[in-house]
């Protein structure tokens, strides 16, 4: 699992909290490769490779078909804030979250191969609660994007082969928060909803020097997702109707916060990964990447409202954040033809700067252990991974939300993925 993503709209209730950054991006898209800690872009020889380098596809044999899922469980909670209580305890509910991935390919010649996946590269997210200190920050955000990416691979030569791909991207976000009109001191709680499709590409290079040494590289572009016409509503206070103080109160809470539509543009970050294997003995692979993700294309946020919000019909945020790399260190035994034994350790940089964390995205750097086998029976593959995240304790001390306090995240995760070769 790897680094957070994708807010959007909560700029609607007069601040912006994003589903966003390492943490919620989800590089574990292969049971395999996870049980690696995800260092498989040199060697991708199985059919996952369409997802962390497709040039490794051309190293498959006629069909290949897989299917599996990757089972989050994270947790996360905060001390604080400063401002309230130093010591105030507050956890997040537990979630289980289940983001699959799907991979075909076919090897036309020697030299063609050709492949679809389907797979969540950016999701999950938080739940507070909507009765909590950081209430008017985020309550609960969740988000979801799914990518369909078609990939053509050709082998220039024996030790060789490159491919290119397409990235069709749908994504989906659900964001609530609670605001406060200060005039009344009323709260009005909000949701968001948007979804839209955006457009990138991938590319791969696979190449083996010697027979024991194979190099590999790969990049996933930017992603726009232009959010058009995302609905924004509000849940106004109960009040008597036989009152007209209440009833003009509600007027006015309706026409300062209408429901209303709600347009922005957010560019995704790239994927870049550079890999090299080595096999140690006909049993032993051992491989390492360097592993980048471009969150620096999230600097700011512009969200256009159909109806003025709270008095505005633009609202800018300025979020800065920064590029993300890991350090991935993947090991494979065979210890049999059909049975193989797998582990890997990954150190994970943080993405969000000190002054930005927030509920919605309580990332930091993390410290993630994998482990797992594969099995072969015949034409049928099956392999299991489980990751366990530990994530350094983050203390805030200048937010520029004035949410400063202590966040504590980890996280387990189980991965299994289903193959069949023909």
């Amino acid at each position: 699992m790897h680094k957070k993503l994708l807010g959007l709209l909560l700029i609607v209730l007069l601040s912006s909290t994003m589903v966003f950054g390492s943490g919620f991006s989800i590089y574990e898209q292969g049971a395999k490769s996870m049980a690696m800690a995800g260092a498989f872009v040199a060697k991708a020889n199985d059919v996952s490779a369409i997802f962390f380098n497709p040039a490794g596809i051309t190293s498959l044999k006629g069909w290949n078909i897989a299917i599996g899922g990757t089972i989050i469980q994270p947790q996360a909670s905060f001390i604080g804030p400063t401002i309230k209580d130093p010591n105030l305890y507050n956890e997040a509910e537990t979630e289980t979250f289940f983001p699959p991935h799907l991979y075909v390919s076919y090897t036309f010649n020697d030299r063609f191969s050709a492949g679809l996946g389907v797979f969540v590269p950016f999701g999950l997210g938080s739940n507070w609660g909507k009765d909590w200190p950081g209430k008017y920050l985020a309550t609960i955000s969740k988000v979801q994007t799914i990518f369909i990416n078609p990939v053509i691979a050709y082998k220039i030569s024996d030790n060789l082969s490159v491919a290119v791909g397409a990235d069709i991207a749908m994504g989906d976000v659900d964001l609530e928060k609670v605001v406060n009109y200060p005039v009344r001191d009323i709260d009005l709680y909000s949701k968001l909803k948007a979804s839209t499709v955006g457009y990138g590409f991938n590319v791969g290079i696979q190449y083996k020097p010697t027979e024991k040494l194979t190099l590999g590289a790969a990049y996933r572009s930017n992603v726009m997702l232009k959010f058009k016409d995302g609905d924004a509503q509000f849940e106004y206070p109960s009040i008597d109707s036989s009152d007209p103080q209440q009833q003009l109160m509600l007027a006015e809470l309706k026409y300062l916060f209408p429901n209303t539509k709600g347009d922005a543009d957010l560019e995704l970050p790239t994927f870049t990964s550079v890999g090299i294997a080595y096999d140690f003995s006909d049993r032993l692979t051992a491989e390492f990447n360097y592993f980048v993700i471009g969150w620096s294309s999230y600097d700011v946020l512009t969200v256009k409202f159909k109806d003025p919000v709270g008095g505005k019909t633009e609202s800018v945020n300025e979020r800065k954040y920064e590029n993300s790399a890991s350090y991935r260190l993947g090991m494979e035994y065979r210890v049999s033809d059909n049975f193989a034994v797998r582990a890997g350790y990954l150190k994970d940089n943080k993405a969000v700067p000190d002054n930005r964390v927030e509920p919605s995205l309580p990332e930091g750097d993390r410290n993630i252990y994998n482990i797992g086998f594969g099995y072969k029976w015949n034409n049928l593959t099956f392999d299991f991974a489980y990751m366990l995240l530990l994530q350094d304790d983050r203390k805030i001390t200048e937010s520029v939300d004035n949410f400063n306090g202590t966040y504590k995240s980890l996280a387990n995760l189980f991965g299994f993925t289903l193959g069949y070769s023909l």
